[in-house]
């Protein structure tokens, strides 16, 4: 397991993260290292959030994965269309969870 140093912030609905990202980079509100998001969450999905950082241009650098169970390949190509950087399927044991999605937000920051 590999330690990681970064504040999360975390949204309970599609709306709260989406206003979030609508501030980035205005008024010193500072731009995430990575934005990670499930699939599926209250009031939204995905493709809303990821249409909503697309339009922040603040946040063109920043990677974007996906962590969903789904398996539907027109799914993996809505979010990619919409600047996904990762789909990252979500393993069903806590275990592998932690390895798969562990390991490529390890990646992903260290593209920086």
């Amino acid at each position: 397991m590999r330690a990681l140093d970064y504040r999360i912030h975390h949204y309970e609905t599609a709306e709260e993260a989406i206003r979030a990202l609508n501030g980035c980079g205005s008024d010193g509100v500072q731009i995430p290292d990575l934005i990670l998001l499930d699939y599926n969450v209250p009031r939204g999905d995905a493709r809303d959030i990821l249409a909503a950082a697309l339009r922040n241009p603040a946040l063109a650098a920043t990677p974007r994965a996906v962590v969903t169970s789904s398996v539907a390949p027109k799914d993996r190509e809505q979010a990619l269309e919409l600047g996904a950087t990762c789909f990252i399927h979500k393993p069903q044991d806590l275990d592998s969870f932690l390895e798969e999605v562990g390991s490529k937000i390890v990646e992903l920051l260290r593209r920086e």
